[in-house]
């Protein structure tokens, strides 16, 4: 039974996580516990479980009227994390340049491809995965252990606010020439260019996500309470 249960969490679960990721669930969607029960087919324990689960992860946000919504980002929320983010990235970015084997490179330049082919395929929610893939690497590639757990939990973060701010879409190209550009730079063996080309690629992301958040401010229309949302198998 235990396992029943935990089987339908985790279906619930993923299937609004991925729906997130991609950029299907707009931010300030509210969703109901009896509409999920009914298109889940599952009891409100499952549901909840899967419910609490994203809340804890910084998916969903409960309101003073208790409703279940998907979150919506300032620009102060983001910049506090982005900031962060680029205390630990430059930091980690310097030491991994000096460090990297010509095994990282290579590995490296393997995930520049997958992130092509991602967009290729414009599959967002694997464009997000792949580009966590990158910056984890370089983090690990550092040697420094916390570098690379910290890198990794805001990595997570910014993969959400990526998708909420709508920001996976044709201008992840330019995030690929600069990752492209960050790698030319651990290859040459340069710490100080690799150091300059991150801060430069940390600032655009911070300025494009910024951007389509006031753009997505002024074009925005009231969102109706979500109603249908198809299944789909569950990808971790």
């Amino acid at each position: 039974m235990a396992n029943k249960i935990s089987n339908l969490a985790d279906t619930v679960y993923f299937t609004l996580k991925n729906r997130i990721l991609r950029g299907e669930l707009r931010p300030g969607t509210a969703l109901r516990e009896e509409n999920l029960s009914e298109i889940f087919k599952v009891s409100r324990t499952p549901l909840r479980k899967a419910l609490t689960q994203l809340m804890v992860e910084g998916y969903l946000t409960k309101g003073k009227d208790r409703t279940l919504r998907i979150p919506e980002i300032s620009p102060e929320q983001l910049k506090d994390t982005l900031t962060a983010r680029k205390l630990l990235e430059i930091a980690s970015i310097e030491k991994a340049a000096a460090r990297a084997t010509d095994e990282d490179i290579l590995r490296l330049e393997h995930l520049i491809w997958d992130e092509e082919e991602a967009m290729r395929t414009q599959d967002s929610l694997l464009v997000a995965s792949v580009d966590r893939m990158f910056h984890n690497y370089l983090a690990q590639v550092s040697g420094n252990r916390i570098y690379e757990e910290f890198i990794g939990q805001l990595g997570y973060k910014v993969s959400l606010y990526l998708a909420l701010s709508n920001t996976l879409g044709e201008v992840i190209n330019e995030a690929l020439k600069e990752h492209q550009e960050i790698l030319n730079f651990v290859k040459l063996r340069m710490p100080d260019r690799a150091v300059k080309a991150m801060r430069e690629h940390l600032d655009n992301v911070e300025r494009r996500m910024l951007e389509s958040i006031q753009n997505e401010e002024e074009t925005s229309k009231p969102l109706l309470i979500l109603s249908k949302i198809d299944k789909k198998p569950k990808t971790r």
